[in-house]
């Protein structure tokens, strides 16, 4: 009886948010405009229409008042708009250009004075446009302040740190060069991990730790929506921050801009071990380059936009390592203050020798091995860290880029797809002695999306969001120095299921050779469909629900609602939600479908 009825609710509940009037945020980082429309008398006005302009693109949208005067345009990429009022009778009714922001719902009322439509009354000043119409806390970094700030590794996620009640115990974490980023803030308390990152409104989350698998370049944001309270139900299935950037659209003019960030070592100052150890500074050469290109296929119809950055870090040099000395090769210990106790009788060994007999057959090979194990080149104080100076290489190659395009296939069709990549590599071809072995990591990500906006008459709008992400993350362990079946060599038993040795902690502050098996691939998918329905009509209903649940096969349907009835002109709409994948806002119907699979 109770499944019975929550179902009979939740389909009522469908039923009436139908007909309710909403101001809607477009999942895709897009704007909306909503207002309501009076004569001077104050008296609402029906069936005024409103349009809006994109000042880039000429690209226009239109909405038409309801009975109660409420006017709802969305989503509008983000842009400058002029937005204009017309009814016959009434004197035509003209903004000024206004600046849509991500996720913003701008809310603009006319006030329309009898006359011929051919007069307009342009308003030149006028409030600026305040957050009226959601509690969500966040902040908005335009695409100009992405570019004009100076970011270390060109990682606009790091923007996020400027937001109060965000923080991080690793900044340097945010400047590294990459793909799957692991370093994330926390915000208001939460863990890392609780984050959602979009592009375009498709989640860029890589599944196994929830890490960061993709940003864009500055140069290809227009704009980055910090979200970290409040939010909306149809993005709000985390506990931290909600941040979707937003790629730049094509307009009908051409841009374009081409970078190259140089850095190197001349100015960097030697590591503290370095200098201890009397080793060389490490060299680094850094190139970050590439460039943008958008505008026009089609005038006022048809736009383009693309960008490419490649990423190349070389790092040779000198690094530090701790070795036995030759003495305790042979079991002479007595250097050490510590009393070394034999562990089958747990007394001391006198004079901290150790007998060669009791020394391990495997530690003996690999003391007694000067090519893959080297005695000391070094002399430091107070013990043998850093005794070792070796050389080392790094370099890292990674690539990645965007191409969106824009459509206005007619006053009631709106399209846009995009594809997103990055490559990432990174190999340490050289660490300052055989037995250490190094880790090689590939990075692929793709990710392709597309989003249709279909307006049905003037009172209702359909959104269609479709996704797809690839992501896969190799390492792989890397035998440098050619030591091959290393266990078999040293005499441990077993074989091997790749070159190298298995790691051996020495202990004493040495550096351990060997290591574990790190080779190890993983492939993370995830698809995303979301369908919306946006209705302006008028209603004076309203309807409360109990929490219900409804799970059908890859969705998981919301699990409360909460509605306060709206008053005639000025209809309102709260929706709650929890659940990860089922996102619902100030809509009137949204069905969302996403998942992800790993292998």
């Amino acid at each position: 009886m109770t499944s019975w009825r929550s179902r009979v609710e939740l389909a009522l509940l469908g039923i009436v948010l139908v007909l309710l009037p909403s101001a809607a945020r477009a999942q895709t980082g897009t704007a909306s405009i909503t207002g309501l429309v009076t004569d001077e008398t104050g008296a609402t006005l029906p069936g005024v229409t409103v349009t809006a302009t994109n000042q880039a693109t000429s690209v226009v949208q239109v909405a038409t008042t309801n009975s109660a005067g409420n006017y709802t345009i969305t989503p509008v990429t983000v842009g400058s708009y002029v937005v204009k009022a017309e009814l016959t009778g009434f004197r035509t009714s003209t903004t000024a250009p206004i600046t849509l922001e991500a996720r913003q719902v701008a809310r603009l009322d006319f006030k329309m004075g009898v006359g011929a439509i051919a007069e307009t009354i342009e308003v030149v000043s006028a409030a600026p446009i305040l957050q009226t119409e959601t509690t969500t806390v966040g902040e908005v970094i335009s695409g100009n302040t992405v570019q004009s700030l100076p970011l270390n590794g060109r990682n606009p996620g790091q923007l996020s740190l400027l937001l109060p009640g965000t923080v991080t115990y690793n900044p340097r974490g945010f400047t590294n060069i990459g793909s799957v980023n692991m370093n994330r803030p926390f915000v208001n308390g939460n863990r890392e991990q609780t984050n959602n990152f979009t592009v375009d409104g498709l989640d860029v989350n890589e599944t196994i730790d929830n890490r960061v698998a993709y940003q864009p370049i500055p140069d290809a944001l227009a704009e980055i929506s910090v979200e970290t309270n409040n939010y909306a139900a149809d993005v709000g299935n985390v506990g931290g921050a909600v941040v979707g950037m937003v790629v730049k659209s094509g307009t009908n003019e051409f841009h374009g801009n081409a970078f190259e960030f140089y850095r190197n070592s001349d100015f960097d100052a030697n590591t503290w071990e370095n200098n201890r150890s009397g080793a060389p500074k490490q060299e680094r050469r850094q190139d970050i380059f590439g460039g943008t290109f958008g505008g026009r296929l089609v005038p006022n119809t048809l736009f383009v936009f693309a960008d490419y950055q490649g990423s190349r870090q070389d790092a040779p040099g000198s690094i530090t390592a701790s070795v036995a000395p030759e003495a305790w090769r042979r079991g002479d210990l007595s250097s050490v203050s510590t009393p070394i106790r034999d562990p089958l009788t747990g007394q001391p060994f006198p004079g901290n020798q150790i007998p060669a007999n009791r020394i391990s057959p495997t530690a003996r090979a690999i003391l007694n091995n000067p090519v893959n194990y080297p005695l000391p080149n070094r002399t430091v104080p107070g013990g043998v860290t850093g005794n070792y100076v070796g050389e080392t290489l790094l370099a890292i190659r990674a690539h990645q880029g965007d191409v969106r395009v824009d459509w206005s296939a007619s006053p009631t069709d709106k399209f846009f797809g995009r594809y997103s990549f990055a490559l990432y590599e990174d190999r340490r071809d050289r660490q300052p002695f055989p037995l250490v072995f190094t880790t090689r990591n590939d990075q692929p990500f793709h990710n392709v999306g597309f989003n249709w906006n279909r307006l049905f008459g003037a009172s209702m709008i359909n959104e269609l969001l479709v996704g797809y992400s690839r992501t896969v993350v190799t390492a792989e362990t890397f035998d440098w120095a050619g030591v091959g079946a290393g266990n078999a060599l040293y005499g441990i038993a077993g074989g091997q299921p790749i070159d190298g040795l298995s790691s051996i902690a020495w202990g004493s502050g040495l550096t351990a050779p060997g290591s574990r098996d790190a080779t190890r691939s993983s492939l993370v998918g995830s698809y995303y469909v979301t369908t919306s329905v946006v209705s302006t009509r008028e209603t004076t209903g309203c309807l409360a629900s109990s929490p219900s649940t409804a799970p059908s096969r890859g969705l998981r349907s919301p699990t409360s609602f909460s509605i306060r009835c709206p008053t005639r002109g000025a209809a309102a709409v709260t929706q709650t939600t929890r659940g990860r994948t089922c996102r619902i806002a100030s809509r009137s119907s949204l069905r969302t479908t996403s998942g992800s699979w790993k292998t």
